[in-house]
């Protein structure tokens, strides 16, 4: 049931970035934009393969999910830094990808203890 979780919530994730992004400026739309977008579909598609596979399979996705979320806590902490986003807009992001995070660690923990 976890790794369902993880590809909804990446998608909630999605829908709450998409309005954001409208306000960046013109020259981030294919930069930062783009990279954002790129990475919260590489979760998506990460964790639906994840659901998809046998289990000897399934932790290589997991570790996909884990570096493209890496990535969006970079990601926005740019978007912060820039000023494309407030301060409180970047905290709650934060919050959102920290949570995305502390499923997917939970899903590669409990693989690993199945071995």
């Amino acid at each position: 049931m976890q790794p369902l979780l993880l590809q909804k919530k990446a998608e909630v994730f999605l829908n709450n970035l998409y309005p954001l992004l409208k306000n960046f400026p013109k020259a981030e739309k294919f930069c930062l934009c783009q990279e954002m977008k790129q990475a919260c579909y590489r979760v998506i598609r990460n964790a639906m393969t994840y659901n998809s596979l046998k289990m000897n399979d399934k932790i290589h996705y997991l570790h996909q999910v884990d570096a493209d979320i890496k990535l969006l806590l970079v990601l926005i902490s740019v978007a912060r830094g820039q000023k494309y986003i407030t301060e409180r807009k970047a905290y709650e992001l934060q919050e959102k990808v920290s949570e995305l995070g502390r499923i997917t660690g939970g899903l590669i923990k409990s693989h690993h203890t199945k071995r």
